[in-house]
């Protein structure tokens, strides 16, 4: 029965394959990077078209992509600190940092798009920035937590 029960590792490990499955799924959208455009552009309303715009949306996808790679691959190392005990480390901080600073990137790229070409990217935009927040807020909790361990450590 005990090989049943659901613990941390079992949550880490699942958690790291959904990262896995994101990753791929993250090439096969880059991939296929021209044909959503030209997807979004045949079958949404969008406030300007034209050759500039599915250019425009194109970049926008890449950029965006390369933060999203960035940004599962500092999760995914992540998890696996967390999954070898190393919580309260200054890579786990760091690794914080980096996924607030592409969440941030996302939406700082996202936001001008949805305002001027097509409004469901400001949703994602302000999803992007709140997430931002909300990691960057770990972040600090993970940080005092590292300095504190630190000084516990050289305590005696």
């Amino acid at each position: 029965m005990k090989c049943w029960q659901w613990d941390d590792h079992k949550s880490i490990t699942l958690t790291r394959y959904v990262v896995a499955l994101a990753i791929l799924a993250s090439v096969v959208m880059t991939v296929s990077g021209p044909w959503l455009v030209r997807w979004l552009v045949d079958t949404h309303i969008l406030q300007h078209t034209g050759p500039v715009v599915e250019v425009a949306l194109l970049v926008l996808g890449y950029l965006c992509a390369a933060l999203t790679f960035w940004m599962l691959y500092n999760l995914y190392r992540f998890l696996q600190r967390l999954e070898q005990g190393q919580v309260f480390v200054p890579q786990t901080v760091q690794a914080l940092r980096r996924i607030s600073w592409c969440c941030m990137g996302a939406a700082v790229l996202c936001l001008p798009a949805g305002v001027l070409i097509y409004l469901p990217f400001a949703f994602l935009a302000v999803a992007a920035g709140f997430m931002a927040l909300l990691v960057r807020v770990l972040k600090n909790a993970f940080e005092q937590a590292v300095r504190m361990k630190d000084e516990l450590d050289y305590t005696i």
